[in-house]
């Protein structure tokens, strides 16, 4: 062959290859949904947590780049794509005509962060559209998929709303539950519970904090609600450390059903408390404001500096530990032991979507066998009368119910201290047959929102609910 005729050949080769990446000058938003994507894989594909990822100081370099105001928008758009990823799976499985490549993993990423904006968002259709095709175009593994995308989602936005539209609210939350916790969830509480407790994680809840005192003055400087407590729930906008308040270290945040633990350890004022795996320190804090002598224990070091950190913005002082509590022996035993222990979070899916695409089946059986050995342990840091508050925030019974029926059996040591209505501030329907706490997200389901001020609209729903929370509560014999 010619030297010319080679040369032909290659430039008709180069035609028919698809065209790589080409820089391109960046449309406004693109940043922003590009980072989305990425963000959206790392939580899918790699099983990472969200808040780690939209650290502004550790998370991804496409998301540190991006403006406050954009990170802001990552934040909703990857969010709202988690609440509602399986209604999004649902509607391409009937949208698409043909199925792309399972591994063709920015594709299907790009594809949802769009169609959260479509479907759920006040974004408009053509903007969704227009940037999720330039994003795989100017991706080399995705460039061949544009026009795929394109027509999907421009389908999406015509007939994507239509969907639902014969199915009930209950069927379109459980669509959004992976297989293996909507089994247990059903299992556990039945099914009217499941679906219930399945609609309030579509929902982005309003805040709760747990103020140091005056509950009801609070509740009025920040527009809330006092549920119970030092509990307060309230849906002020803005960054909370422009809030009244909180620079004078007069609350934190914290979920009303994680208020509950310490309370449920009934007067601990200057008795001898052990707080384990204490940090961020929202028990900690409600410890020394009840008046206990508290030393908090903290394996991870970064965890123990932001303990210190909070209470130091709170005025509050405790015995700061770092060390592993499975190893680590204290020169005389406690009065009380708070052991908030690690567990797979699925008690908080309503402000942490994420957690239900990281973790697994496998993951609340090996976390049940590590709070039974961890209970064990914390009951050897007890002087003989003392009080072990077991606690943690998952909704599976396995990490609950199941642990502490095994310890019953083979602890003798411990005695379960059954609890009360009086204990919950009269609230039945918290306490199971069992004599622990158990809260879902279905409860606390009638707080009445505080009257809108400005002419702001408050969505009713928003304020209804409380994280998933499990307790139980023992005595040393």
């Amino acid at each position: 062959m010619s030297a010319s005729a080679k040369s032909n050949a290659k430039r008709s080769n180069q035609r028919c290859k698809p065209r790589a990446s080409v820089a391109t000058p960046d449309k406004p938003g693109l940043a922003a949904r590009v980072a989305a994507a990425q963000v959206l894989t790392r939580v899918i594909d790699d099983k990472r947590g969200l808040d780690g990822l939209l650290d502004t100081r550790h998370g991804p370099q496409a998301y540190r780049d991006l403006s406050e105001q954009d990170q802001g928008l990552v934040r909703a758009i990857v969010t709202t794509a988690l609440r509602h990823r399986g209604e999004i799976d649902y509607a391409f499985d009937r949208l698409m005509d043909r199925k792309p490549p399972k591994k063709a993993r920015h594709l299907h990423h790009t594809l949802h962060v769009a169609a959260a904006q479509i479907l759920f968002m006040d974004v408009p259709e053509s903007a969704a559209v227009d940037l999720a095709v330039t994003s795989l175009s100017q991706e080399p593994r995705s460039v061949r998929f544009s026009s795929l995308g394109n027509a999907v989602l421009r389908r999406m936005a015509r007939e994507g709303g239509k969907l639902f539209s014969r199915m009930d609210a209950g069927a379109r939350a459980k669509l959004n539950m992976p297989p293996w916790l909507w089994s247990r969830l059903k299992k556990g509480y039945g099914q009217e519970r499941a679906e219930k407790s399945a609609l309030m994680h579509m929902i982005e809840p309003v805040l709760d904090i747990t103020v140091k005192e005056n509950p009801e003055n609070w509740a009025e400087k920040l527009g809330g609600v006092v549920l119970a407590g030092n509990s307060i729930r309230t849906g002020r906008k803005g960054s909370i450390s422009e809030w009244e308040g909180y620079e004078d270290g007069a609350w934190w945040v914290q979920d009303f059903a994680a208020h509950l633990p310490v309370h449920l350890m009934g007067n601990v004022a200057g008795k001898r408390v052990l707080d384990l795996c204490a940090a961020p320190g929202g028990k900690t804090a409600q410890l020394i404001a009840a008046g206990a002598n508290v030393t908090a224990v903290e394996q991870s070091h970064d965890r123990l500096e932001r303990l210190a950190l909070n209470l130091k913005r709170l005025g509050m002082g405790a015995d700061l530990v770092q060390a592993d509590m499975m190893e680590w022996q204290p020169a005389l035993p406690f009065d009380c032991v708070l052991l908030d222990a690690p567990c797979s979070s699925t008690g908080t899916i309503r402000r942490h979507p994420d957690v239900q695409w990281t973790k697994s089946k496998e993951d609340v059986a090996a976390l049940a066998e590590l709070q039974a050995a961890m209970v064990r342990r914390a009951a050897d840091f007890l002087q003989p009368g003392g009080q072990l508050l077991f606690s943690n925030c998952s909704i599976d019974r396995t990490e609950g119910e199941d642990v502490v029926a095994a310890l019953i059996k083979d602890m003798p040591s411990l005695k379960l201290q059954p609890f009360s209505a009086d204990d919950v501030f009269g609230r039945a329907e918290l306490v199971n047959g069992q004599g622990t706490v158990r809260t879902l997200p279905c409860h606390l389901d009638q707080v009445e929102p505080p009257e809108a001020g400005d002419g702001e609209a408050l969505d009713p729903r928003a304020y209804q609910g409380m994280d998933g929370f499990f307790a139980a509560r023992f005595e040393r014999i």
